[in-house]
């Protein structure tokens, strides 16, 4: 895959906004022009509602509203269609919500707004998938619930770094969202398929969702100027 310099060095970076409101709007001021956008999640949602979504919208950002909507069809398509009127550029769902499921919300896209399926949570291994009953190994859990969401329509797909460059193959122009990205020396926190920037990148993602790696950080200006450093290598 070719790869172009982000012009203004916009890196294809989404910054994840999992804190309050009052520490969130920092990052956005700190990040303006330097990042695709920024994640809203349910912590920050929960505490502002659909009215955060608009005021990133009216600074000018990209959103990730990453809410992960998992109910019958008609809840999660309405649901979506909500979303993408407030402004949100990328939604999301789970994709083991279904085929009718995907179906739904996926007939609500276009051209500038987009569904990305969830396959299986970064937090979750082996042992986790057993606990559900699942007795697919968790490359081919990703594999399957991957290939059920693309083949209902939607246009991309949240994994970790792990699958990244096998999903890449099989799904070349889908978007691939990755987190669980982590900086050389931060531990994997509550996540436990993570992998570094520039390797998600070189495996094919579209977008890697950057959190606590960065912003957790008590020297985030170095921590920064290490995601900085790290993506001027291959872009």
């Amino acid at each position: 895959m070719t790869r172009r310099r982000p012009k203004h060095k916009e890196w294809p970076i989404v910054v994840a906004l999992d804190e309050s409101w009052s520490e969130s709007k920092i990052w956005t001021k700190r990040l303006k022009g330097k990042v695709w956008g920024f994640k809203v999640g349910s912590i920050l949602f929960s505490e502002m509602g659909p009215k955060v979504v608009q005021k990133l919208k009216a600074e000018g950002f990209r959103i990730f509203l990453d809410l992960k909507y998992h109910d019958i069809p008609n809840t999660v398509a309405g649901a979506v269609r909500q979303a993408f009127d407030l402004g949100a550029d990328l939604v999301t769902l789970h994709s083991s919500g279904g085929r009718a499921m995907c179906e739904a919300a996926a007939k609500l896209q276009n051209s500038k707004q987009s569904v990305l399926a969830v396959t299986v949570l970064t937090s979750f291994d082996e042992k986790d998938l057993k606990d559900l009953g699942i007795d697919r190994s968790l490359p081919k859990q990703v594999e399957s619930l991957a290939s059920l969401a693309i083949k209902s329509g939607v246009h991309g797909l949240v994994c970790s770094p792990l699958e990244v460059a096998n999903l890449r193959k099989k799904f070349p122009k889908a978007i691939l969202v990755t987190p669980g990205i982590r900086l050389e020396a931060n531990g994997t926190q509550d996540q436990k398929r993570t992998s570094g920037l520039q390797d998600t990148f070189l495996n094919g993602a579209s977008l890697a969702v950057v959190g606590r790696a960065l912003t957790g950080e008590k020297n985030w200006k170095a921590a920064w100027e290490k995601i900085n450093s790290s993506l001027e290598e291959i872009f």
